[in-house]
């Protein structure tokens, strides 16, 4: 994220330098050049902006590089995060329901990409009256399976992330949830 910042504020310093040869473009009556600059400048600086979500910079550096990830495997996620600075959950949990859940969102779409199907996941966080909310969707395949009301998998070194967030919810006395409906996996987590 600092090394974003570093590059975002050298791009605002080198704006003056865009400007200048888009108004060169302009004055040789090269109007769709100019254009093609401008493209390529909103493309640069919207690549090496870091996304904020929220007020929470924990939970914009995990959201950010599960965006990449998920950028990268073509998978389209939403996240709609409304948190304040500070939570009521601490940072070292929080990071584990979030990554865990955002990892297991990607690793379902993962194997759905793998057959060439369209996945995207949806992320929504916020707090209320002092708790934490996090719901988190994704396209799944018809072969989800749950055990006494949670997913289970044979998959080895999968399913450890299912129990993180149990037991972290169960700590805070919150509840959770994960459900399979039509195409739709969704985990809610209320601590």
């Amino acid at each position: 994220l600092h090394r974003l910042e570093t590059q975002t504020a050298v791009y605002q310093h080198d704006m003056r330098h865009h400007l200048n040869a888009i108004d060169g473009f302009l004055a040789a009556g090269k109007p769709q050049q100019a254009e093609e600059y401008i493209r390529k400048v909103r493309s640069d600086i919207e690549r090496i902006t870091p996304k904020r979500y929220c007020d929470n910079e924990l939970v914009n550096l995990l959201c950010s590089s599960f965006a990449g990830k998920a950028q990268r495997m073509g998978v389209r996620l939403e996240v709609d995060a409304k948190l304040p600075r500070e939570l009521s959950v601490s940072d070292t949990e929080l990071c584990a329901v979030l990554s865990n859940a955002l990892e297991n969102a990607l690793h379902a779409c993962q194997r759905l990409r793998a057959e060439s199907k369209d996945c995207d996941i949806e992320a929504v966080a916020y707090e209320k009256s002092g708790k934490f909310f996090l719901q988190v969707s994704n396209t799944c395949g018809p072969d989800v399976r749950f055990r006494k009301g949670l997913p289970v998998t044979e998959a080895e070194g999968h399913g450890i992330g299912v129990r993180s967030i149990c037991s972290i919810v169960e700590r805070y006395n919150g509840v959770y949830s994960f459900t399979a409906n039509n195409g739709r996996f969704t985990l809610r987590a209320s601590l």
